[in-house]
């Protein structure tokens, strides 16, 4: 039976916008949307941490309450850098700037700049932030505190988790576009018995397909093992993809696909499965339960890794093509075109 997973977050004030003309051979490097920033795990209340993230060099941290800011790493006041590597830090779930002490709240705004009132105009720029199913999200456009559209909220559902991050030379469009490129899992991944079991569904600035293809385990050790999947893919803008997988075996899981830019150049692609359900094999009910899901969440994530490691190969030297030479089997790559040209309508402006 294939898994029937539906994310109910559309939003009838969807605004599409049809985008500019990208240039030949280049695709403006940062398109709007949702972008992941770190695991939740990893940001404790009263921490503060620094990283890249769409060319621009960002701080976040999670207050005393447990509330998270996603901001530019610059004080607005004298242009210091507020990460942890030049001095900044939190007090009481405030960041303050090392250059002055300048403290600034989750909100953005300054709540105390030494002796003086703080001024009206120190704000940090700060962007909407999501936190779903163990992970941040920032959203990155035009207006980066006022979503296009809303993130979806999906249920923390999962029994194990296996993470695995690559940074490699590509594009998150590029990187995206394989969820309906039917044809690359034959040739690149040498799935078998590809079977579309539903059309391409665009609405709004999601994205929907599904198919069923047999494969064999990539895991040294397991590649004689073959089995039947049935997976329904979700696009949710081109930070974010989900492949919700249903087995023969009865297994469940999520695969998230991440592709967060960091420098033009350069992304960060986050490779992400989460077991959901178990066969219900009696010995695999008690004691056995938890390290058989922790074993299969590190085998499908080192699979999942294995299989978008034949891409890389592919994504590293791969040159854009705004006006490809289609074949007749490309139509949902021409349709995949056309929904993207939404996220760069307004930020490569």
């Amino acid at each position: 039976m294939l898994l029937t997973e539906r994310i109910e977050a559309m939003d009838d004030g969807i605004e599409v916008v049809r985008a500019a003309t990208v240039e030949e051979g280049k695709l403006y490097p940062f398109p709007e949307g949702w972008y992941v920033v770190a695991e939740s795990r990893e940001l404790a209340c009263g921490e503060l941490r620094e990283r890249m993230w769409l060319g621009q060099s960002i701080v976040y941290w999670r207050d005393l309450n447990g509330d998270v800011c996603v901001a530019d790493g610059t004080c607005p006041h004298l242009g210091s850098h507020l990460g942890p590597t030049a001095g900044g830090k939190l007090k009481n779930g405030n960041l303050v700037c090392p250059f002055h002490g300048f403290e600034y709240d989750v909100s953005g705004t300054c709540v105390r700049a030494r002796d003086v009132k703080p001024p009206r105009s120190a704000q940090l720029i700060r962007f909407a932030v999501a936190e779903t199913s163990g992970l941040i999200f920032a959203y990155f456009g035009q207006d980066s505190m006022k979503p296009r559209w809303q993130m979806p909220l999906f249920p923390s559902d999962g029994i194990a988790r296996g993470v695995r991050r690559i940074t490699l030379r590509a594009h998150p469009q590029t990187t995206s576009e394989n969820s309906v490129d039917m044809n690359h899992l034959e040739e690149v991944h040498g799935y078998t018995r590809l079977t579309k079991l539903r059309e391409t569904e665009v609405c709004g600035p999601f994205l929907f397909s599904s198919y069923s293809f047999t494969r064999n385990m990539l895991t040294f050790g397991l590649r004689k093992l073959q089995f039947d999947v049935e997976i329904q893919i979700g696009v949710w803008g081109l930070g974010m993809s989900t492949v919700n997988i249903s087995t023969e075996y009865g297994i469940l899981a999520r695969q998230w696909v991440l592709s967060t830019p960091i420098d033009g150049e350069m992304i960060e692609l986050w490779l992400i499965v989460d077991i959901r359900k178990l066969p219900n094999w009696w010995w695999l009910r008690r004691l056995l339960r938890n390290p058989a899901a922790k074993l299969a969440a590190r085998l499908g994530v080192n699979d999942l890794e294995e299989d978008v490691r034949k891409d890389v190969v592919i994504w590293d030297k791969q040159n854009y093509r705004s006006r490809p030479a289609y074949s007749a089997s490309d139509k949902d790559i021409s349709q995949f075109r056309r929904y993207c040209q939404q996220f760069y309508s307004k930020v490569a402006q």
